[in-house]
Order: C-alpha cells, then structure tokens, then sequence
C-alpha cells in the first residue's frame, strides 16, 4: 500500500513539471513592479461562465481520502480548508482569521471565521473541523502521515480550535494548508463511511462555490455560491472540461474554448506567448526540484568521491536552457531557493569542472580505459525526464562514465528502484514543501522517498531541531547547518528547480497567478472576473 500511494505523489508532483498552475510566482519587470493584467480595465464585473480544461475525470469529490489532481481545482472552489498556501507560497488565512502556536510549541490554535455556513445551509462550527482531521487520522487519509504528532484536537468554542500535539512541530501548519486537509461536512459524513457517503458524487462544501453536476468525460459544472461567507466571487459559473489529449486541450484553449488550460503546455510553445498582447506570461518557480540520487549501500556511488565527481560532472547551465528551454530555474542550492530565509549562501552547487571531475575518480581508485571511461553504469528512470537524461547522459561521457539509461515505465521503477532498492543511479523530482521540513522526505534517515538510504546522525539531530523551533530566525541556523552536510555527503545532486511559463488570456482579471496571488491559492476562482 506504501508503494502504491508513494507512485501516486510522484504522478503529482512529477505533473507538476508540464501542469502551469501547480504553484504560482508573479513575474517582476525590469524595475521590480509585479505585472498584471488588469492596467485597462475599470474594475471587477459580475457574470460569465470560466471553462478550464483538465486531463481527466475526478475519482470522486472525497476532498481529503486521497489524491486526485484532477479534482484538486473543484476542491479548491468547493470547499475550504483552514489556511492555505497563496501565490507567494505564503500561508493565509481561510477558514481560520488568525492562529498561533503555545509558547512551548506543543498546541497550535485556530480562530475562525464566524458566520460560515454549508452550502446545504448548515451551521459550520469548529466541530466540523475537528471531525474532518479526527476522521483523516483515522481512516488514513492521505495528510494522515503529516499528521503523526497530533495527540488530540479540542473546541474550547465553536469559533475555536486546538490541535494538541506530542512534540512542537513548527511543519505541521504547512501541511494543514496544503494537499488533503479541505474541511468536510461532520452533519453529513458522521456515522457513515466517508469512502461510500452519497456526498462524495454531490460535495457539500463552505467554498465560493456550489457543485452542481459531474458529467462523465464531458465536464464539471460549479455555480457560484451566493451566500459565501467571504468575498463575493464575480463569476456565474466554473465549468472543468475534461480533455484528455494534451494536444486536442492544448488548441481547444488557442482556439477560445477554454479560457484556461491545466492540462499543460507543450515545452516546444513555452516561448510562443511571450509578446503577444492577447496574453499576460507568468513565470513560475515551484518548490519543485529535479536531482540525481544514488545508492548509498552499495556499488560505485557508495563513494563519496564518485559522488562528488558527478556533482563537478553534471552542466546544470546546460539542462536549464537545452533540456528545460529556460523554464524554471538551474539549481544552486541544496534546498528550494524559495526557502530563502534558510539559504545558506556559502554552501552552493560546484560549477562544472571536467578536470577536477576526472581526478576525484582517479583518487577513487579507477583507470582509463582505451576508451577514456572509467567504468560504465545504468541510469534507472521512468518517462518525463528524456530531455534532461540526455544531458547528464552525455555529461558524464564527458568525465568518463559511460552511463546506459533503463528508462522503465512507473511502477517497473518503483518495483526495482524504490521497493528492491536494486538501482546505482536515479533521477527523480517532486515537491518540496510546503515547509523546509519537507527535506527529511529525501534526506531523512526514514524519509518516503529516501531512495538513497542515506543515514547520517547528525542530519537526524538538525531535522528534528528544525521541527521543535516555531520562528524562521531560529530555524534557519539548523537548516543552513544542514546544507553543509549535504554539500558534503552529496545523497544527492539537484538539476534544477521546476517551473514553468503561464499564459493568462488578457481578459481575465483576479486570476490566482496575478491581482489575487497574494490571497488565492492555485485554482481558487473566488476573484476571477472576466473583462470581455
């Protein structure tokens, strides 16, 4: 069951590389001033019906059993949850107008919202709350293992929660604003099994918008929530197309069917909207990374030296503007540069060095052959990585490691990779947040996707210092620490930071990427409204 769900976050998060709208950073022109689209218009208007087109239809509308991507944009509609992560990548309220940790960091409180109710006309309260997280610990929902150091959640009053925790765990608030935490209805789902509840093909939520039909293959309607407790959403309706075909959703949107397309945009059309006037291009920046990792136990990359052969080895310059067109960003650091109160700007990926490559194998113990390569190896991967494989494989040639790449389909490589450990080197990505406490996924002596099976003592002691402390000016000194150590060890060598080009029609204004990225998350229409 681990495995399988471990396949399922690697769709998600490896989605993320081709999906514009899976994190959102407003472009800066040349004087520092974020961009929008919204200069002309003379202000928000009400009406209009917004289609967006996603890959599939949604397994059910279970806003937190497990992951579904392409139910994600309904959730973030239909249903809220107690803070979520804006544009920014920054925390803000939801559900929740304020919340704070204890001073001894073992209780997080929630103050909500008042006057919130169903969209079924029910009361919400703070019972709610505490049913939906009670219900995901226990049913092993997918935020579950996030979870872990929740002893007890309380309501002092309707208004008011209380997570109790067995340690202070300064990540945990991440967590809650992210992927599977949405609030649901407890008047509904008590006493039945949430997999089962009839409300899972008909979501009741408190979101700025109301479900109204799932039409198989064909699309999801919403329509707008009148008596939304927060601001008023603009639009009439919200209607998710499905299309499957990258390509076919990829010229409904050129053609004026949809006016947004979360399907993806082919990386050879990054550029082809860049100075047309009928579109605004956000450049995004995902705390998403692409790296290289290896296996610690046993084989050539057991050796630090070989290890750090590739990390002089591998042209970072190269991937970024070759493999990935410019999209994104080449890796400098061992962590997501959007950390940046934790960088520690002495600690950056080497640059390339062929020589200073070639001379850490030779002390390695290895020899030229007739051939100029010093042993050969197998690059185990799955597919989405070609490009950026080319690369490091012609790379390392360089260096002298001849490396044959395996490309196997997912769960081939989750079998041999992740579940035999039967691998030398591996290429992988995903996220790494919402908090920087996401690194002990990759790094962690019993991290889910530390494939390496990297174990160093020390790493343990700064990850958990990390959690205890609740302000950035304390945490940062453990993590800065932290990156000294990878930079050292090197369980893994990052490529570069994901992301992408979105192209925003020019008539839509309050899009989650532009005017309301600083109070929206991804998908989140509430204050989108259409100029046209």
């Amino acid at each position: 069951m681990k495995m399988r769900k471990l396949s399922l976050f690697l769709v998600i998060v490896l989605c993320c590389g081709l999906f514009a709208g899976c994190g959102n950073n407003a472009k800066n022109n040349e004087n520092g001033k974020v961009e929008t689209n919204s200069e002309k218009s003379d202000g928000p208007k009400d009406g209009g019906v917004y289609v967006v087109s996603i890959a599939g239809d949604p397994q059910g509308f279970n806003p937190c059993a497990q992951p579904d991507d392409n139910a994600y944009g309904v959730f973030q509609n239909v249903f809220n949850r107690l803070v979520k992560l804006n544009g920014h990548d920054e925390m803000v309220s939801d559900l929740a107008k304020e919340w704070e940790y204890s001073e001894d960091g073992k209780t997080l409180t929630f103050h909500l919202n008042e006057n919130i109710k169903w969209h079924d006309g029910e009361d919400f309260s703070s019972e709610d709350v505490k049913w939906t997280f009670d219900q995901i610990i226990q049913e092993k929902g997918f935020a579950s293992g996030f979870l872990s150091d929740v002893e007890e959640i309380v309501c002092p009053d309707k208004n008011t929660v209380e997570f109790k925790l067995k340690n202070p765990n300064a990540g945990l608030l991440g967590y809650i604003g992210w992927y599977g935490t949405f609030i649901m209805p407890k008047h509904i789902y008590e006493g039945t099994d949430w997999l089962q509840n009839e409300a899972n093909q008909k979501p009741i939520g408190t979101g700025p918008f109301k479900f109204v039909e799932h039409k198989k293959g064909v699309n999801v309607t919403l329509e707008r929530n009148d008596d939304y407790w927060g601001e008023k959403p603009h639009l009439d309706k919200v209607i998710f197309s499905i299309i499957p075909d990258q390509s076919t959703a990829f010229q409904a949107y050129l053609n004026g069917e949809t006016d947004e397309n979360l399907n993806g945009i082919p990386y050879s059309e990054a550029n082809r909207f860049d100075d047309d006037p009928n579109y605004v291009v956000e450049e995004l920046l995902w705390m998403n990374r692409t790296y290289l990792t290896f296996n610690f136990k046993e084989g050539k990359f057991a050796d630090q030296k070989v290890r750090q052969a590739v990390a002089y080895g591998v042209d970072r310059d190269e991937i970024f503007s070759k493999a990935l067109k410019g999209m994104g960003q080449k890796a400098e650091y061992f962590v997501s540069p959007l950390f940046d109160w934790a960088l520690n700007e002495d600690v950056k990926l080497p640059e390339r060095d062929i020589e200073k490559a070639k001379s850490l194998l030779e002390e390695a113990g290895y020899k030229q052959d007739a051939n100029g390569m010093y042993f050969s190896t197998t690059l185990d991967t799955f597919p989405g990585f070609e490009d950026v494989v080319e690369v490091v494989q012609a790379n390392l040639k360089e260096i002298g490691i001849d490396v044959k790449v395996n490309q196997m389909e997912m769960a081939a490589w989750d079998e041999k990779v992740f579940g035999n450990k039967d691998f030398e080197i591996t290429l992988l990505a995903g996220y790494q947040g919402p908090d920087i406490s996401a690194i002990s996924n990759r790094v962690g002596a019993n991290g889910a996707t530390n494939i390496a099976g990297y174990n160093n003592p020390k790493v343990e002691e700064l990850l958990a210092e990390g959690l205890v402390l609740t302000s950035q000016e304390e945490r940062a000194p453990m993590y800065k620490e932290l990156q000294e150590i990878l930079a050292e060890d090197l369980p893994l060598v990052p490529l570069n930071e994901n992301g992408a080009k979105k192209p925003i029609k020019s008539y839509i204004k309050g899009h989650p990427a532009t005017e309301a990225s600083d109070k929206a998350s991804e998908s989140e229409y509430t204050y989108v409204w259409l100029d046209k």
